[in-house]
């Protein structure tokens, strides 16, 4: 059996659980920079507020409904889902957590499967007042289905739901919606309605040779996890294939200068994630886009990828070949709205290949770069900077409603007086 236990709402209610007294009122989470919506909670849904709503079109339900507005606090999420999956730990050994809101928790061996879990939802609801619904099934699909009910349902289901017979697996997937099948996307109901498929079930009657042939041999795997039958075992994390820092500006910017510094703070950046797990990176991209929401502004997006001519994780390095790419992609006239850089091809740390023609900058480097992320692991993120940085901020990002790092910072923990 296999479970998969899933944070409600996950990012309002992390905000909820400081605030009580926005309990029972609408909460929307930001995206970076305050510009969409990201998360909503029950109350926020009903007013019909959609994901990715930009702010300005959601704003007046403040005034009229009360709306809690709120910008992304990541290093808060963050924290609160490495607390919940301390918890699930107790559980469970084996443990495939699948995003910052979500694990499969693979349950074979353990006596009262069930029970365990309805223990699981309420030690994490006691310990952090954070609500989850668990589902659980012979397969990871279905588990996800599981899921679902147990969201749908809290009344009937304690939001903990099983399914664990045929009988159950074919009342859930005729329930199901076609288009909410993990890894089916709008792309394939579109195809798949045409062909008299609405629901989960209506897919897993569907022949595999034509599943097959419509969508590979992921089509035979979904049909056979939906039907019980698990496909996917615990998967092993794997080192990351790229890395990107990409942000949001305050506002519209025309200035080179402008650009070209958050470019090689977002290059330093992702150089910085590199050495963190040791690898180094063959390919730098860099692309830049306007605000897509202003029509009435030129609208431009573009973006360039240079080769290194040997692998680095030194933020000089990267720096200097992101403002290259950057350079290729760069017209005056537009107001960009963001920009970002994506590093790829990796290769381990000790593993590098380099040319016979090209100096090799590592070694000297190297010392460099220990030192500056000594210093900033003391002095505090960010501290010590390349030139091309802009030494007074970090980030420069438009957080109006940006909530304290309640668990993560001494300075911003709540202060409770006797």
């Amino acid at each position: 059996m296999i479970a998969l236990i899933d944070g409600n709402n996950f990012y309002a209610s992390c905000e909820r659980i400081f605030n009580y007294a926005w309990r029972g009122r609408p909460v929307v989470v930001l995206s970076n920079n305050d510009g969409c919506a990201i998360a909503r909670s029950n109350e926020a849904k009903a007013l019909g507020i959609p994901m990715g709503e930009p702010y300005f079109k959601l704003k007046h339900f403040e005034k009229t409904h009360g709306l809690v507005v709120c910008s992304a606090n990541f290093v808060l999420y963050g924290d609160i889902s490495n607390r919940v999956v301390n918890i699930v730990r107790r559980y469970c050994n084996d443990i495939e957590v699948y995003s910052i809101d979500e694990s499969f928790l693979f349950l074979d061996g353990y006596n009262n499967q069930y029970q365990r879990m309805v223990d699981l939802r309420r030690d994490v609801l006691n310990g952090l007042d954070l609500p989850t619904s668990i589902g659980m099934a012979p397969s990871k699909t279905l588990a996800k289905v599981a899921n679902k009910i147990a969201k749908k349902f809290p009344e009937k289901t304690g939001s903990v739901y099983m399914i664990d017979s045929q009988k159950k697996i074919e009342a859930a997937l005729k329930w199901f919606p076609l288009e909410d099948i993990w890894g089916i996307g709008r792309r394939y109901y579109e195809r798949f309605k045409n062909y008299g498929a609405h629901t989960a079930w209506d897919f897993a009657q569907l022949p595999e040779d034509f599943l097959r042939d419509e969508m590979g041999i992921l089509g035979v795997r979904m049909k056979k996890e939906l039907l019980g039958e698990p496909q996917y075992q615990m998967s092993i994390p794997e080192p990351k294939k790229n890395i990107a820092t990409t942000r949001t500006f305050d506002r519209g910017r025309a200035e080179y200068g402008y650009v070209h510094e958050r470019v090689s703070t977002f290059a330093s950046e992702c150089a910085r994630k590199l050495r963190e797990q040791r690898s180094c990176c063959k390919h730098v991209t860099v692309f830049v886009m306007t605000d897509r929401f202003k029509l009435d502004q030129p609208q431009y997006s573009n973006s360039f990828t240079v080769t290194l001519p040997n692998p680095s994780n030194s933020s000089i390095e990267i720096s200097k070949y992101a403002k290259i790419a950057l350079d290729k992609i760069f017209i005056d006239g537009p107001k960009y709205r963001k920009a970002g850089v994506i590093t790829g091809t990796f290769v381990p740390e000790t593993e590098r290949m380099t040319s016979m023609f090209d100096i090799d900058y590592h070694e000297k480097h190297t010392p460099i770069m220990d030192a500056m992320d000594l210093m900033n692991s003391r002095l505090g993120k960010q501290k010590v900077k390349l030139a091309s940085m802009d030494v007074q901020t970090t980030w420069k990002m438009d957080q109006k409603h940006l909530s304290p790092k309640y668990t993560s910072s001494f300075n911003e923990s709540i202060i409770l007086r006797a």
